[in-house]
């Protein structure tokens, strides 16, 4: 809506949208933790690996949202790889260890070395989760149903 110069953005229920893969149990660890602490639900839970999930509606990549941990915020800034895990401890309640993390991972060399080993872990999340089919580990975007 603009009245004037001013533009109002209606803004969602929601602060992040949090794109992850449902079938990775590793990954589902992770953000079963983080729904544990969303207690008023400033984060939308998108399972990538659902049927009917579709990457382009979403206004994301379709094979780089399988390769790598997407977080959209309500404006639609996309953040991805470690960014994204930074957006999300941003709107969890502020507790102590959220704000350790921030401060340990934005560390220059500890977030160079953090971002290295999580794209190591997000290449290798089929074989390292038992997922590969026939010794084929290719992390391929479905289509939606």
């Amino acid at each position: 809506m603009n009245r004037g110069n001013q533009v109002f953005q209606f803004r969602p229920a929601w602060d992040l949208s949090v794109y992850f893969d449902g079938a990775c149990p590793l990954c589902m660890r992770e953000v079963n933790y983080y729904r544990r602490h969303d207690n008023s639900g400033h984060i939308r839970w998108v399972d990538i690996a659902a049927p009917d999930f579709d990457a382009v509606e979403e206004g994301l990549d379709p094979k780089r949202v399988h390769e790598v941990m997407h977080v959209k915020n309500y404006r639609g800034r996309v953040y991805t790889e470690l960014d994204a895990f930074l957006a999300i401890w941003r709107v969890l309640p502020r507790q102590r260890k959220w704000r350790f993390l921030k401060i340990i991972v934005r560390t220059p060399g500890i977030y160079w070395l953090l971002t290295k080993l999580y794209r190591l872990f997000a290449r290798n999340r089929y074989r390292l989760t038992g997922r590969c089919r026939n010794g084929d580990c290719t992390i391929t975007p479905h289509q939606p149903a």
